[in-house]
């Protein structure tokens, strides 16, 4: 029987809205300067025929690029640009920031309304993934759920995170749709529609980017105590470790960055066994974080 919030009696799982498309280069772009160039108000308003026009896509990819953009935390569904979706604009627009990338596989992965991504990634005790397998499961934990949709929201979930090859053996151009493969989070395995979770560190995940998600993941618990264990850090739904497919060294190690980087917001003491407890003295402020994460000079390859 599934535990945490995929089983809670009231939650309702989701394998729908993105219309079989990862969200690809230039999307949120696209939505994010139509935001400021004509307004909230204005797209609001918009006919799906004139956000086709907009967008230059059509109906489908329409609907998926506000999909997206909503469960990306960058707008509302009224259109609205939310305070990640207003720094993404600010300081990124284009997604040259690698750290960009990471923050969006957080956005994704720590939010329990996306079924499939939320339950690879925190709940599967295995690295090892096998797309028959992912769709029996999901039928039985889920049977009112149509077979078809939740077989096209798993197969969704892969063309984001990894390359497919073409019949010459090369990359596909199809598999280039969406930056997030670039995470290398997930690779494919030697037999067709299996694939494997990287556990371990990631050298390209910065210190701030993983602040900004135990932020955000220390918030949501809203311990009675203030404290959080690192069992909870490690072994927690929604958790920074979870999400990252980050070991034990490899959060430990991130702990000590940030115990060491003298971060006023966070307070550590031994909890049992000398492991880590951890504890927000005082309210998160969010801009600031996501300001420290964007000033970093570095930028990824773009897609042509």
């Amino acid at each position: 029987m599934i535990k945490g919030k995929l089983g809670e009696k009231s939650y309702k799982p989701k394998f729908s809205g993105h219309e079989t498309f990862p969200f690809r280069y230039l999307w949120l772009s696209k939505l994010l300067i139509s935001i400021e160039e004509k307004g909230s108000q204005h797209l609001k308003a918009y006919s799906m025929m004139d956000l086709m026009v907009e967008f230059g896509v059509g109906a489908n990819m329409t609907k998926s690029i506000k999909h997206w953009g909503v469960v990306l935390d960058l707008i509302t569904q009224d259109f609205e640009l939310t305070e990640f979706g207003q720094a993404l604009l600010k300081y990124d627009r284009y997604l040259e920031n690698p750290q960009t990338l990471w923050l969006l596989h957080w956005k994704i992965c720590s939010n329990p309304e996306l079924t499939t991504w939320y339950y690879i990634f925190n709940h599967l005790q295995t690295t090892r993934l096998d797309k028959k397998k992912l769709l029996e499961q999901f039928n039985t934990i889920w049977s009112k759920a149509s077979l078809n949709t939740i077989e096209r929201d798993i197969h969704c979930f892969f063309r984001m995170y990894t390359y497919s090859l073409n019949k010459k053996g090369m990359i596909s151009e199809d598999s280039l749709e969406c930056p997030l493969v670039e995470l290398n989070i997930l690779s494919a395995g030697l037999t067709e529609g299996s694939y494997e979770i990287q556990r371990g560190a990631k050298p390209s995940l910065s210190l701030a980017v993983f602040t900004f998600a135990l932020s955000e993941f220390c918030k949501q618990l809203e311990s009675t105590t203030g404290l959080i264990s690192f069992d909870n850090l490690l072994y927690g739904d929604g958790s920074p470790a979870k999400v990252f497919c980050l070991t034990e060294s490899a959060l430990s190690e991130y702990l000590e960055n940030l115990e060491n980087d003298g971060g006023s917001q966070f307070k550590f003491t031994d909890g049992v066994g000398g492991l880590k407890q951890i504890q927000i003295l005082k309210d998160i402020n969010y801009k600031m974080l996501l300001k420290n994460i964007f000033s970093s000079r570095t930028k990824r390859r773009s897609a042509a």
